[in-house]
């Protein structure tokens, strides 16, 4: 008979406090966790084996406790050796009691050479602001209760009231901006004015992050081809165990945008009904709501895409529906056989949904620039400029890609 080594009957690890391990997320034909330590912002991706068993790890259970429970979750009994692995593997992450500071403090340099290296690339940059992240936990206290639902449902369904306002007045608020004197001016302020909007954005996606017991890594200024704007890096979404906390914390940008809308309405209706002011609001009022919209289509990976990866339980959901689409137009059905049965329907349906609003949106794009440089030029100058702009476009993707993954097998 098979005795259990006294160790197993006597170890109780515990993770440390700071780590969090985050529900199953739909990958490809797998499942994956992402294991955060709030303390170092370092992050672990495991396999739904490893996610159960670093969570029994709470310092009240020996391993041959665990162990009991593993077998009857996996129908399949753990040896010393599969201890000893994960025990150092976890030991080597300084997610287990004990974590001496240095240990620590290497895992924290070691993560954040490699989050400045995925950070950057030839359409991608990033510039943390110091300190702008420690600014998040006080501004959750003072104002973190306007995520609160009494507070958000109405303020948002009065936002998304006069988004339907805008969309339906369009013209007539475009001509009051056309018509507005001093029109530079305007857009300047309006440019300051969207600026501090985006900052708020951002930064409440930092406290959403903190509501649910998180913090932000990083806040500062993202150039992203074609623009320049702020950006807020909440990692530990990953780990909240509810969907509902993770769209939240994605929304909450796109709640700021719709928000802001309401005081620009309240210019627009009750103040100057001509003049600078008049055009400034029509402007701000179009602005914002182009900014809310954008934020929300889903393919472009900005709020939108995040609240419905969040809300599917997946990761890369764009990328792993593409191969899903490329396997199954190369192989057919038995291209996609190791899927599940959610998987496939969650693949196909965002493969359809990128489809219908990329092929209009391409066709449109490409139609109007054709029509404006044959009015220019001619029909086959513009048709050879737009085949050139085609192949840098392709060339610059696929630098992107190229100096992308260099940059990551250096870190």
């Amino acid at each position: 008979m098979t005795t259990v080594s006294d160790w197993l009957t006597e170890a109780r690890p515990a993770l440390r406090e700071s780590v969090h391990v985050g529900p199953g997320l739909l990958k490809g034909t797998s499942v994956v966790h992402i294991v955060g330590d709030r303390e170092t912002h370092a992050f672990l991706r495991v396999g739904p084996r490893e996610a159960f068993l670093m969570a029994q790890l709470d310092g009240t259970r020996t391993l041959a406790d665990i162990g009991v429970a593993y077998a009857e979750q996996f129908g399949k009994r753990l040896g010393e050796a599969h201890w000893t692995q994960l025990l150092g593997l976890l030991h080597s992450h300084a997610l287990i009691e004990p974590a001496a500071p240095e240990q620590l403090e290497a895992v924290r340099e070691k993560t954040e050479l490699a989050r400045r290296a995925a950070g950057r690339s030839p359409l991608l940059w990033r510039r943390p602001v110091p300190g702008a992240a420690d600014l998040v936990v006080p501004l959750a206290r003072r104002i973190g209760w306007l995520l609160h639902p009494l507070a958000a449902v109405p303020l948002a369904l009065a936002g998304t009231a006069v988004a339907v306002f805008v969309l339906l007045r369009w013209s007539m608020l475009w001509t009051a901006v056309s018509e507005s004197p001093s029109r530079s001016t305007a857009a300047v302020v309006g440019l300051l004015v969207g600026w501090v909007v985006i900052a708020g954005h951002e930064f409440f996606h930092g406290i959403a992050c903190v509501r649910y017991g998180g913090r932000p890594t990083e806040i500062g200024v993202m150039w992203r081809f074609p623009m320049i704007a702020p950006y807020c890096k909440v990692d530990d979404v990953v780990t909240f165990p509810r969907p509902g906390q993770r769209v939240v914390t994605s929304f909450a940008g796109v709640y700021v945008n719709l928000v802001a809308l309401i005081p620009f309405a309240a210019l627009w209706w009750w103040g100057p009904q001509s003049g600078w002011w008049h055009g400034l609001a029509a402007a701000l009022l179009l602005f914002g709501v182009v900014a809310a919209l954008a934020n929300l289509i889903p393919v472009l990976k900005l709020d939108g895409y995040h609240m419905l990866e969040h809300a599917t339980s997946t990761s890369n959901l764009q990328g792993e529906s593409f191969r899903f689409a490329g396997a199954f137009l190369r192989h057919g059905p038995s291209g996609i056989a190791a899927y599940s049965r959610r998987a496939r329907r969650i693949y196909a349906g965002y493969a359809l949904l990128a489809t219908a609003i990329l092929g209009p949106a391409l066709v449109l794009l490409i139609r109007s620039w054709y029509l404006t440089l044959a009015d220019l030029w001619s029909p086959l100058t513009a048709i050879a400029v737009l085949v050139g702009e085609a192949v840098v476009v392709g060339g610059l993707l696929r630098w992107a890609v190229v100096w992308r993954r260099r940059a990551t097998e250096e870190a």
